[in-house]
């Protein structure tokens, strides 16, 4: 039985220390501060089972680009970009680098509004050469009159580059009938590797 005041709040600090202790010990609680972490040994995750999951689940073409072997897959899940369902899929690059590659049916301005709240601007775009599937896919989008707003004429793929102060760079592009933007604190040759490997990747097949 407690005989005063301080020994009932002794007691209950004890208490509050062990259960701190506790949880602590058993790892129940966690903490992510923001972006993907790339310090340290990377959390890999089985990015084909998740974009395979996403390609019978979206209403979008979905791809699994070949990447280096020294890219780490440390992310994937499904988001909502402009209203649409999407998919997200992170790496990271010699440990230091982080990029992203999201595919979403969302129109491509609307894509960009939406990734957050910073500014960016148009300043700059990237060509690739599409292969396979993907390079038939813009030929049918620009066939069908779309080539005004997607900047792809034939084979090739342009990449709207859009930066602002402070925020992270954005590459964009219409794949006729997916939009795809990268993101992420990555070197432009990392940017251009992604970009390449994405429009010559056919999507994935589900049946």
């Amino acid at each position: 039985m407690f005989t005063s005041t301080r020994d009932l709040l002794i007691s209950l600090g004890v208490l509050g220390l062990v259960m701190a202790f506790s949880v602590g010990f058993t790892g129940l609680c966690s903490y992510n501060p923001g972006p993907a972490d790339t310090s340290g040994q990377v959390n890999e995750v089985d990015i084909d089972a998740i974009l395979g999951t996403e390609a019978r689940s979206l209403g979008i073409p979905v791809r699994n680009p070949d990447v280096p072997d020294n890219w780490e897959p440390n992310s994937g899940r499904r988001t909502t970009v402009d209203g649409e369902p999407s998919s997200i899929a992170g790496w990271v690059v010699d440990e230091k680098y982080y990029i992203s590659l999201t595919q979403t049916g969302a129109e491509l301005e609307d894509a960009v509004a939406d990734v957050d709240d910073d500014y960016r601007e148009e300043t700059d775009s990237h060509s690739s050469s599409a292969s396979g599937k993907t390079a038939q896919m813009v030929r049918d989008a620009g066939n069908s009159g779309d080539s005004g707003g997607s900047g792809n004429n034939g084979n090739t793929v342009t990449w709207r580059i859009f930066t602002g102060d402070d925020a992270r760079t954005i590459w964009a592009a219409d794949l006729g009938e997916s939009t795809v933007l990268l993101s992420g604190t990555a070197t432009g040759e990392i940017y251009e590797t992604l970009a390449d490997k994405v429009v010559t990747t056919d999507p994935i097949v589900t049946s």
